[in-house]
């Protein structure tokens, strides 16, 4: 009776298991820097168990051969014995599963290496056992050797990449020192400086597809709130307030922006919108104020850093130009400004 309970027990899970040259389509969540650990998103609801071997299929062909080490309802890892093209191993490439025998057998043993098909380590000094292979198959050795990679893979202390959590939130603060050169209708050129600070916030957009050229651009829009305030040595005071909107894009040329426990570096370019207003009061109390409307435009490089959970950090530097058009103030007089140099900033985000 237990043995017919338990037949009926497993007979279900024997007849939902894949066979030989079945195929599947999964696609790859995590790899390890050797590409020869895989975590994919199929397991024991898509009909995989532990020691399946398949071959990694593109359109352009077979990429890898490998065999499953670890399995859960929806997640397997697979170590990869056979790589022929390391190029699609990447995190986010979607392929084609078919499942294969184990190992090839050979009948001559003076040309059969012995190896395990599942390999189990004993002591370093012992001699092989298991299977023999034939002739082209004992590439089967790097199973279950690379322990490292599974730990980078699965360990709790292992490197974690964020491709997956695609969008950020960025929160910045700035202080620059910018040169100033204001014009009158009809008049002469003043020129001075001016020192101020800005709050900003910036959203983020990374492409998922690791493999395509474009994983190494961002996509960003930006809102910043500037604001200086300066009191003469007479009591004068000048505000100066300008809100702006805008949009660029980052360039990451040496890592991809995905990488937890890096430093990244990466290249800034952007341009931007805004509405300005600016006002003098004298120290007798009377004031004269403008509105108007500005362009501007930068171009800057710095280091970005996040941590395994998503949180990040970026500090960066650029060269800003802003031009500012001023409608006719109370003395029907209209100005126009421009602002240029160098800015440092730095922000912490978020990534979801």
């Amino acid at each position: 009776m237990k043995i017919l309970l338990l037949a009926l027990l497993l007979v279900p899970g024997l007849a939902f298991s894949l066979e030989v040259d079945e195929k599947l389509t999964a696609r790859i969540i995590k790899t390890s820097d050797s590409r020869k650990t895989v975590l994919i998103n199929r397991g024991t609801e898509d009909g995989l168990v532990e020691g399946d071997h398949a071959r990694f299929m593109v359109t352009a062909g077979i990429v890898a051969r490998g065999v499953i080490v670890k399995i859960s309802p929806t997640r397997s890892v697979w170590s990869v014995y056979r790589l022929v093209n390391a190029d699609y191993i990447v995190n986010d490439s979607v392929m084609t599963l078919k499942i294969t025998p184990p190992v090839k057998l050979t009948k001559d043993d003076t040309q059969s290496i012995l190896r395990e098909d599942v390999p189990v380590r004993t002591t370093p000094d012992s001699p092989p056992v298991g299977v023999p292979l034939a002739d082209g198959a004992n590439d089967l050795a790097a199973v279950g050797s690379d322990e490292e990679d599974m730990k980078a893979l699965t360990g709790e202390s292992a490197p974690k990449s964020l491709v997956e959590r695609n969008m950020e939130v960025v929160g910045l603060l700035n202080i620059s020192s910018l040169s100033s050169t204001t014009s009158a209708e009809g008049g002469a050129e003043v020129s001075g400086s001016m020192a101020q600070y800005h709050i900003g916030a910036s959203f983020e957009y990374y492409p998922q597809n690791e493999r395509m050229w474009y994983s190494r651009f961002s996509l960003m829009g930006n809102l910043n709130l500037i604001k200086g305030d300066a009191q003469s040595y007479n009591g004068g005071n000048a505000k100066n307030d300008y809100t702006e909107f805008g949009v660029g894009v980052n360039w990451h040329p040496t890592k991809l922006p995905s990488q937890t426990g890096e430093f990244i570096p990466f290249i800034t370019l952007g341009m931007g919108y805004g509405q300005a207003k600016s006002s003098l009061e004298t120290a007798a109390g009377s004031t004269n104020s403008a509105t108007g409307t500005g362009n501007s435009f930068f171009l800057g490089a710095g280091y970005k850093f996040y941590a395994r959970n998503g949180f990040g950090a970026r500090i960066f530097a650029d060269y800003y130009m802003r031009k500012e058009s001023y409608d006719a103030d109370e003395t029907s007089a209209q100005f126009s400004r421009d602002l240029s140099g160098p800015r440092v900033q730095v922000g912490l985000s978020y990534r979801f």
